[in-house]
């Protein structure tokens, strides 16, 4: 029983501090998450920086890490990177 009430006091504590993860995403996997629209190619090694929420849906993407984190900050998440 212990860790159930352990578990629920950690998602409590990680839905407390708003945690978005900054993960650079390349093309094709932009193109998998449907951030890019078919049939729109972007230069070859272009790096994307996708937010992600906690549970892992996309809050949105830029082309700088810096945007990324600021967007972050500026709807009182908490980021961090993902590698």
């Amino acid at each position: 029983m212990t860790n159930v009430i352990e578990s629920r006091q950690l998602e409590q504590k990680l839905e407390q501090a708003r945690i978005a993860y900054i993960k650079p995403t390349g093309s094709e996997e932009a193109h998998r998450l449907g951030l890019i629209p078919a049939g729109t190619d972007l230069p070859d090694g272009v790096k994307l920086y996708v937010l992600h929420a906690a549970d892992g849906s996309v809050l949105g993407f830029t082309d700088a890490w810096a945007s990324a984190y600021g967007a972050a900050v500026q709807n009182e998440l908490t980021p961090v990177s993902v590698h």
